[in-house]
């Protein structure tokens, strides 16, 4: 049974409730920033400057966020989210114009690479509700003018310069009031890596733009979206994997059938779109339900639902993933709540076994390593350029050798031992090298 605490934190501008969620997370997040090394992210004025270029309306709020780190370089450098580590949600997205404009949407990813925080905030002119991800980023979301947006993984892979798309969620329904305005303003902005953005106003207007680096966003009059590209997969491989067009092509069904919005979130949640795979980061964490009307989202489980809107106060709810049991806890005149704002997104990141130590396995491989070694340090020692020129070649087969070291070792043992040896969550571990 696998339980976790859903917080509902309202907030107009960052204080001491984002504070509280920061010194709680932050560690995970600064391991996860600078998971492939400090060089591979990019330096404060980099990151700074193509925030001011693209989402100059953000500014002020991730200044005043950099503040609340205490001008923390490195995490000034990951709240910008321009050119983060790669991320990989499910996710299965669905917009609906009648009877009532909705949008619906599984999150499907691991339970320790969810934030648990539904935020209530104004940044900006607009108030915005939604799931938090990434301390200011929106997994989905919706503002005041009945702007409705989410994101799932678009199936290609790679990555290129651009933020990460829950900036770009954020982003959208701080400056957008309608869908043809989304657009408009998501043409500007880079994104880092292939996604659907399914979005829907309150006049029922509804599309998915396919975004990622280096294009044009592409724009899908299609009212279904999963994790590939239009009704098509560029790469079936990783679609099968996670049975994209298969809950696609069933959700299409039910929306063609004429259902409405309660029979559509029992569809979300039926066989063959919902997911428990939760040991491989790709289990249904929760069942969103925008309705722009109402100004509200109804967060559904099996049996359960929670529903925030834009006026509500502060609660907590406590979700059993397994029979989907709730009890929500009213937070608005309790004088813990600040408390348990900060222990939000604590069962997201828990720490590796520090004692867990590699074995270097039988004798042969013990020579490997000798042999590895003293090639390595020669190279080091040596005058000559070409041994430079040697060890940056090495360098790059070396994190090509850890991937395939990684899923041999996935494949004849298990991703928890590709874990425990690097010293890194299995999720983390499956995300990288998988």
């Amino acid at each position: 049974m696998t339980s976790f605490t859903f917080y509902g934190i309202t907030e107009d501008r960052p204080s001491t409730r984002w504070q509280a969620l920061f010194d709680t997370v932050w560690p995970a997040y600064r391991a996860w920033y600078l998971s492939q090394g400090d060089w591979a992210r990019p330096d404060l004025a980099t990151a700074e400057a193509k925030l001011r270029e693209h989402m100059p309306e953000l500014v002020p709020t991730w200044e005043r966020l950099v503040e609340l780190t205490g001008n923390d370089e490195t995490a000034a450098r990951m709240l910008t989210l321009w050119n983060p580590p790669r991320f990989l949600p499910g996710c299965s997205q669905v917009a609906m114009s009648s009877p009532e404009p909705a949008l619906l949407r599984n999150y499907d990813y691991g339970l320790e690479l969810f934030e648990q925080v539904h935020a209530s905030t104004r940044y900006g002119t607009r108030r915005v509700i939604g799931t938090s991800d990434c301390l200011w980023g929106l997994l989905d979301g919706l503002n005041e003018d009945g702007l409705a947006v989410s994101l799932a993984f678009g199936g290609r892979p790679g990555d290129g310069d651009g933020f990460a798309a829950p900036l770009v969620v954020r982003f959208l329904l701080e400056v957008a009031g309608d869908v043809p305005e989304a657009l408009r303003r998501l043409e500007t902005v880079p994104v880092s890596m292939y996604y659907n953005l399914t979005m829907v106003d309150a006049t029922g207007r509804s599309v998915t733009a396919y975004v990622g680096p280096g294009m044009a966003p592409e724009i899908i009059e299609d009212p279904v979206a999963t994790n590939h590209r239009g009704r098509h997969p560029d790469y079936p491989d990783h679609a099968r994997r996670f049975r994209s067009v298969e809950r696609q092509e069933l959700l299409t069904e039910a929306l063609e059938d004429g259902r409405g919005v309660e029979a559509m979130a029992e569809a979300m949640l039926g066989p063959g779109v919902w997911s428990g795979d939760y040991d491989n980061a790709f289990g249904t964490l929760y069942t969103a339900v925008y309705r722009p009307l109402r100004g509200e989202v109804e967060y559904r489980w099996h049996s359960r639902s929670w529903t925030r809107s834009l006026n509500s106060p502060e609660e907590m709810i406590v979700v059993t993933l397994d029979d989907d049991s709730t009890e929500p806890v009213d937070l608005s005149d309790s004088g813990t709540a600040s408390s348990n704002a900060g222990t939000a997104g604590g069962a997201r990141f828990s720490a590796p076994d520090p004692n867990v130590e590699a074995d270097p396995g039988v004798e042969a491989v013990a020579e490997l390593i000798a042999s590895a070694r003293q090639a390595i340090n020669g190279l080091a020692h040596s005058p000559d350029p070409a041994a430079f020129s040697a060890l940056i070649s090495l360098s790059s087969e070396v994190g090509e050798a850890l991937g395939t070291s990684a899923r041999l070792l996935a494949e004849h043992n298990s991703w928890a031992r590709v874990a425990e040896l690097a010293d890194v969550s299995r999720q983390a571990a499956w995300q990288r090298w998988r």
